[in-house]
């Protein structure tokens, strides 16, 4: 086995989106990581020609200690047997810098865990429209209907950050209040300014919700409705309009991030009830 690092965009997204790639893996992820002062760095292992794993890390400094961090990494492009897993990761240990080198995968990787395995919901986009729909929760999809019987009008918006100041100033409230942990808006400003065309920011009424494309997959990533918009289901519709046109756009699985049912339960039934399907990823770790 052997690791190369991966330089250029057009090497490494057809990797990335063999697995459906999560955003913390994806180029733009990393691109944007640079702009707010980290350095990127993206590999794959080999075993002979066969590209086996591959692993963005997203690496800092603080006070003289180098901290490499590979987030919903590395990720295995086949099934393979344990013993050619631990083989990779001691490949990619090697080919990390000295310091502390960190994890937090998709599945465990056998290592002493350093923290709970967090939740996630994922929406799988490959079903029909009609099989869509028919698997949400029935309350849900009365939500939706009631949503589709009002005047609410779904518009797609282009995500500037002009336009996504709202947005983020309410996120920005809600972090500092304490209910729950996320990317900082100013990590999404700065991936408006690295990549404008990947953002999907869609509005009603007073709610809007933004979401990340990022080639075969998408996530979303924030979400804002004021009280007309809670109280006609508003984004029950956009959500739905959401699903429709990323499915269009050729978007096979849609992140909706994790899931916090102590501090945010609300929030986890919405994404849960909506059809998505829970899955556990594996606890943060060091490799």
């Amino acid at each position: 086995m052997y690791v190369r690092e991966i330089e250029t965009e057009k090497a490494w997204e057809p990797l990335a989106d063999r697995v459906m790639a999560p955003l913390p893996q994806r180029w733009i992820y990393g691109e944007t990581a640079k702009r707010v002062g980290r350095e990127a760095l993206r590999l794959c292992i080999y075993e002979g020609m066969r590209p086996v794993a591959v692993a963005q890390i997203i690496m800092r400094s603080m006070f003289g200690i180098r901290t490499s961090l590979i987030t919903r990494g590395p990720l295995f492009l086949d099934e393979i047997d344990t013993a050619t897993q631990r083989a990779a990761l001691k490949q990619l240990r090697r080919a990390l810098p000295n310091g502390i080198k960190l994890a937090s995968p998709e599945d465990a990787l056998g290592r002493l865990p350093l923290s709970c395995a967090p939740e996630i919901a994922e929406l799988d986009l490959t079903p029909t429209l009609p099989e869509l729909r028919a698997q949400m929760n029935g309350k849900w999809r009365n939500g939706l209907k009631k949503a589709e019987s009002t005047r609410l009008q779904v518009a797609r918006m282009e995500a500037t950050p002009r336009a996504l100041m709202p947005i983020l100033h309410a996120e920005k409230t809600r972090q500092a209040m304490g209910k729950y942990r996320a990317l900082p808006p100013e990590f999404t400003l700065a991936l408006q300014a690295v990549a404008p065309r990947s953002l999907r920011l869609f509005t009603a009424s007073d709610a809007q919700m933004l979401f990340i494309v990022h080639g075969n997959s998408a996530t979303y990533q924030i979400g804002h409705s004021g009280p007309e918009g809670r109280a006609l289901n508003a984004h029950n519709l956009i959500l739905w309009n959401a699903m429709q046109q990323l499915k269009a756009e050729g978007v096979v699985r849609l992140d909706l991030g994790t899931l916090d049912k102590g501090k945010a339960p609300d929030l986890a039934h919405f994404k849960l009830r909506s059809g998505a399907k829970l899955r556990a990823l594996g606890p943060a770790s060091l490799i």
